[in-house]
């Protein structure tokens, strides 16, 4: 009997790990916010995420949860740390645990970037070199844990090379989705 059991729930824990999987969109170009984007569920039907950003002197994002009746909550926050291209501050809402966690993004080169979490833990954004010149290196980004090289957290795909349409997989539960998306806003704001 106990055997069952922890078989009926491993098959719940990955039927819900695969099941999240989310559809990211760019919006139209307004002038105050370049690059900013909409974050639906996997049926692209119920809007869950905004993602902000502001340039004036320097990068700047913010993460709203979408809740109903057009309200939200900021869930997530990120700044240029000393109007740094390279280097980022970010603040995310974990609800789960009910508090704000703080953490760093920095490029390590053109196709690495490093999140660092205040408790040293670390994650690596894998950026996929480019296929073709008229390919952008940003088609396929893969997010893996910075002490166990091949365990995939989470990653994201281009649809097409010409719609900035994007579908993010979480293969793991380990760290909110707010955390991927701050990394997909870092890697984002250079297009």
């Amino acid at each position: 009997m106990s055997i069952f059991l922890r078989i009926v729930c491993l098959i719940i824990t990955i039927s819900t790990i695969n099941s999240q999987q989310y559809v990211i969109k760019r919006d139209f170009r307004v002038s105050y916010q370049y690059n900013s984007f909409s974050v639906f569920t996997n049926d692209e039907y119920q809007l869950i995420y905004r993602i902000e950003t502001q340039y004036s002197l320097s990068y700047a994002a913010t993460i709203k949860s979408i809740l109903p009746l057009n309200d939200f909550i900021i869930v997530a926050h990120i700044d240029a740390f000393l109007g740094s291209n390279q280097i980022f501050n970010f603040r995310i809402l974990n609800s789960l645990l009910g508090r704000w966690i703080d953490g760093r993004i920095y490029q390590q080169n053109m196709l690495i970037y490093v999140i660092e979490l205040i408790n040293f833990q670390q994650i690596i954004i894998e950026l996929s070199p480019p296929r073709t010149p008229e390919m952008s290196s940003l088609n396929s980004v893969r997010f893996r844990d910075g002490q166990i090289s091949y365990k995939i957290l989470a990653d994201y795909t281009q649809r097409t090379p010409w719609l900035s349409i994007y579908d993010l997989r979480l293969c793991s539960n380990e760290y909110p989705i707010e955390l991927y998306l701050v990394g997909f806003a870092i890697v984002q704001r250079r297009m």
